[in-house]
């Protein structure tokens, strides 16, 4: 069966740690089409996860600016990137292919949800794939990104029969990382401590996106992969540099 999907992930902390997490995403499969959209909260006194199906509106780049507008959510995202995209293909096999760009691995971001905005510092990637989820040859995903103005960090790990090892700082690929449950290793580029780690996610797949109906059949081919995700103030000590602090969101995805 055809299948293709293409995600934006959109994301911001603000200063007092309240993370907003968007995602739009388009999905083809079986000779159907559907776009999706998605908003997920957490810090502060509110915790929640909204998904639907009326994400006509995909984001919008304009030199070095992502705007967004999604009225199923009252969401509207505007993102100004500070640093240059990283971009790599992840995977390339006779079933399809993955192909990832972090196409703002820091960024100045305004979400304004409803009546409140949030505004912080915060990251944008895109992934397309032709190859369906649940044919991916991992059993284990880890990712992250951390931010400081400017600065940046992102690495990925799949665990399974295609492995990977992979991480940027500032946009340049560092040492192949060594991730702990405090820490990340960047060898001799440097590494990122965290502390105060707070849960922005921790359910399967299929708990998520409950309401995604019409795409029931494919989502139940990963339902039981589970999502933990937190974010984390992170610090980043390089070698014959200032120890510098910011926001970190990671996770851990059991593939199912």
């Amino acid at each position: 069966m055809p299948f293709s999907l293409s995600k934006w992930y959109l994301d911001v902390v603000t200063d007092d740690g309240r993370v907003a997490i968007a995602y739009w995403a388009e999905v083809s499969a079986g000779g159907m089409q559907h776009a999706v959209c998605g908003l997920a909260r957490a810090g502060g006194a509110t915790t929640s996860s909204t998904f639907s199906l009326v994400g006509a509106h995909r984001p919008r780049l304009l030199s070095d600016r992502l705007l967004w507008h999604a009225p199923s959510l009252e969401l509207d995202v505007e993102l100004l990137r500070l640093s240059p995209e990283a971009s790599r293909r992840l995977l390339d096999s006779p079933d399809g292919a993955v192909d990832w760009m972090a196409w703002a691995p820091s960024a100045d971001v305004r979400m304004r949800i409803g009546d409140e905005l949030l505004r912080g510092e915060g990251y944008a990637e895109r992934v397309d794939l032709s190859i369906a989820p649940w044919a991916l040859p991992l059993r284990t995903l880890v990712w992250g990104r951390w931010v400081s103005g400017s600065r940046s960090a992102i690495w990925l790990v799949w665990e399974g029969r295609h492995p990977l090892r992979l991480a940027w700082l500032d946009g340049v690929p560092a040492p192949a990382p060594d991730v702990g449950e405090g820490e990340v290793s960047l060898g001799a580029a440097g590494r990122l401590v965290f502390a105060g780690r707070e849960m922005v996610t921790d359910a399967s797949v299929g708990e998520q996106l409950t309401s995604l109906t019409p795409l029931r059949t494919l989502i139940d081919r990963v339902a039981q992969s589970h999502q933990t995700r937190w974010c984390s103030r992170g610090t980043l000590h390089a070698a014959g540099e200032r120890p510098l602090e910011g926001w970190a969101i990671h996770e851990v995805v059991q593939w199912g």
